[in-house]
């Protein structure tokens, strides 16, 4: 934090600092109790009675059994935990992957409304020069108040834009606080103001699609909580339809000690298990398509994140290239007819709110390139930019874009 951040640190510091990321990693850990609790052996049940007779020593009755069921049925059990571990740590590394890539796209956003604050302040001094100017011109007689009210009129309203600009870049600031973990003395960090432009080298997407399903952790989350919930039903399935047999054996002191063997058998005449069968059956079900339908929406989210990166790229350098070069040179223009008396002050501050308008909306492109470039990254990373909806799955990014 004693250099200037860039994205990457900003990512670095949210996944090192954010309590948010170390919560998220917990259900892990909590996969991992169940299945140490779904390993372990039934424990064996004691009971004991006493009986007292007129005249003769008490009679003493002991039993040690232990579920035959539950040792019979461990193996499956045990392959569901399982199943849930995997899925749960495929959980927790995408919705690490997901701060991270959110931290970056609030960054960028920072970024953005930095540079246009730097850009709204030089037009408020620009503007505020221009009126004073124009006030001598007035005062010698050289000019109209029309013209005066509208350099006036210029003056206030870069001044309201450059308030909104102060409030954004406040709002941004903070939103990096959040994710980077940090209050008090920590919040004083730095960052370069400019977005960077964009890069020669582009990212390859002509298989982003095929290489987003191939590596995606969305999918294979899917498949893990869908192979946890068939096992889960099979497991419902087989417990329904076996008896509960417990055994052990029986200690009973009357005159004498007597040993013996102890069988106890619930019978599954009236109930066997139909409801926890139906709720297995359902959740099987419902992973299934939860799978399907997280097929369907990363192969649309990659052909979305590829156009959206490619026409991002082709918009900011026909800005650069095209848009900017242009304003300038009608500023220019008109700067040159105003000189002669060609044509009013009107004109040329009309020529001069386009060129601030052109600057901003560049800005603005930059940072949604940046953006597109890091929704392309996170499903190269094997992430959704937005996560499927699932009862166990992580919010839905919410970052949202900030405009003027």
């Amino acid at each position: 934090m004693a250099r200037p951040l860039d994205a990457q640190a900003v990512s670095q510091l949210t996944l090192l600092n954010n309590r948010g990321a170390r919560a998220l990693v917990e259900e892990l850990n909590v996969a991992k109790a169940n299945l140490a609790r779904a390993r372990r052996p039934p424990n064996p049940i004691l009971q004991g009675a006493m009986r007292f007779h007129s005249g003769d020593r008490p009679a003493i009755d002991l039993d040690a059994v232990i579920s035959v069921t539950d040792l019979l049925l461990l193996a499956a059990r045990s392959g569901a935990a399982e199943s849930e571990v995997e899925a749960a740590k495929l959980s927790a590394v995408g919705n690490v992957l997901d701060l991270s890539f959110e931290a970056r796209r609030a960054f960028f956003e920072y970024q953005a409304a930095l540079q246009t604050l730097e850009l709204r302040g030089n037009v408020v001094d620009a503007f505020a020069a221009s009126s004073d100017a124009i006030q001598r011109l007035r005062d010698a007689g050289n000019t109209t108040e029309l013209a005066v009210a509208n350099e006036r009129a210029a003056l206030a309203d870069a001044r309201v834009k450059l308030q909104r600009g102060q409030l954004r870049v406040g709002a941004a600031r903070e939103r990096l606080n959040g994710l980077m973990g940090l209050s008090g003395r920590d919040t004083r960090w730095k960052t370069e103001v400019r977005l960077p432009e964009v890069p020669r080298a582009e990212l390859d997407v002509k298989d982003l699609e095929s290489e987003a399903v191939r590596r995606s952790l969305d999918l294979e989350l899917a498949k893990q909580r869908f192979a946890a919930a068939a096992k889960r039903a099979n497991l419902s399935r087989a417990a329904g339809f076996i008896p509960e047999v417990r055994a052990g054996v029986s200690a009973e002191r009357h005159e004498s000690w007597g040993v013996g063997p102890a069988v106890e058998v619930q019978v599954p005449l009236f109930y066997q298990g139909q409801g926890e069968v139906g709720v297995a059956e359902a959740e099987r079900r419902q992973e299934e398509n939860v799978y399907t339908d997280t097929a369907v929406r990363l192969r649309a989210a990659a052909r979305v994140a590829a156009a959206e990166l490619a026409a991002a790229r082709d918009r900011v350098l026909y800005s650069r290239g095209v848009v900017m070069p242009l304003r300038q040179k009608v500023i220019e223009e008109t700067q040159l007819q105003y000189n002669a008396m060609l044509v009013g002050v009107f004109q040329l501050l009309q020529a001069k709110r386009e060129q601030i308008e052109a600057g901003a909306t560049y800005i603005d492109q930059l940072r949604e390139y940046w953006t597109a470039r890091s929704n392309v990254e996170q499903l190269l990373a094997g992430r959704m930019p937005e996560a499927p909806a699932h009862k166990n799955g992580p919010a839905a990014d919410g970052a949202a874009t900030t405009g003027e």
